[in-house]
């Protein structure tokens, strides 16, 4: 048989599987909407184990672990399909956003990051030696807002303005860029609300991934199923019972936008922990 007869009985198998995949992605929808009248869970680990362990137990072991991964992405991709449905079905995405950008009078940052501090008088800035003090500020009404470098392009991330935000409900509106003797930097705002804006590009998020193999690398091919390109990501280990990772991704994104949501949405509902750190504009 010559290479082109293979392809061809290659295209044909390729449009009866085309066929199945139409069939069942609409057997997805009906599961959908089941589950969005019953408030069912969409991702069932236990259960979809089983029928990977039904399926593949005849299956020769030369080919098995290429089967396995085929089925898995099937059923990774009807659930994408079935975050989105329930969305439309059942408008039950339980985040809370205001979308008007609040008025600062009063800022509190760090007393050695001061001389970022921009559109401010700095006679009005509240200055302090920690981030925890920053936010208790606000807590207290004693500053609208705080700000803070985020991140030195040239040298890394601000772990503890991570922490602090991971910490708190406390959330990034705003994020400017200011250039420090050759060094670029983001600059953030954050105060006590999240705020989503139409012309928001940007959304920091921290998760801690469900405690098995491969669940980075789904939660990865989750975020590059519904198209949306990561602009950074970093871990930063803790310890919490055991020894674990967080991880920081900035998406390029609007919450407003019916697939972030949906993305959003599958996030909460499969990853151990999951918090938005903040919406915000940025010109890179």
């Amino acid at each position: 048989m010559t290479l082109e007869e293979v392809r061809k009985q290659i295209d044909v198998v390729d449009k009866q599987i085309k066929v199945l995949f139409k069939e069942r992605m609409i057997l997805a929808d009906q599961v959908a909407r089941v589950k969005a009248e019953s408030e069912d869970a969409i991702y069932k680990p236990d259960r979809e184990e089983a029928i990977i362990t039904k399926l593949t137990g005849d299956v020769d072991d030369s080919i098995k672990k290429e089967y396995t991964a085929l089925i898995k992405r099937i059923m990774e991709v009807s659930r994408k399909y079935q975050y989105g449905r329930t969305l439309e079905l059942r408008n039950c995405l339980d985040v809370s956003f205001v979308t008007e950008e609040p008025k600062v009078k009063k800022l509190a940052m760090l007393k050695h990051e001061l001389y970022i501090c921009q559109g401010y008088s700095r006679d009005l800035v509240n200055t302090v030696s920690d981030y925890e003090q920053v936010m208790e500020l606000i807590r207290k009404d004693e500053a609208d807002a705080g700000m803070g470098i985020f991140e030195d392009i040239s040298y890394g991330v601000s772990d503890s303005l991570h922490e602090a935000l991971t910490m708190n409900d406390f959330y990034i509106y705003r994020c400017d860029e200011v250039l420090d003797e050759g060094h670029r930097k983001k600059v953030v705002t954050f105060g006590k609300q999240l705020v989503v804006l139409p012309e928001h590009n940007r959304l920091k998020i921290v998760f801690v991934c469900k405690n098995k193999s491969g669940s980075l690398a789904s939660v990865l091919s989750m975020i590059s199923d519904y198209g949306v390109n990561l602009t950074e990501i970093h871990s930063v280990p803790f310890r919490g019972g055991e020894w674990n990772y967080r991880f920081y991704i900035e998406l390029n994104g609007n919450l407003l936008q019916k697939e972030i949501q949906a993305l959003v949405f599958q996030l909460i509902n499969e990853t151990e922990t999951f918090k938005i750190l903040g919406s915000y504009f940025c010109e890179q």
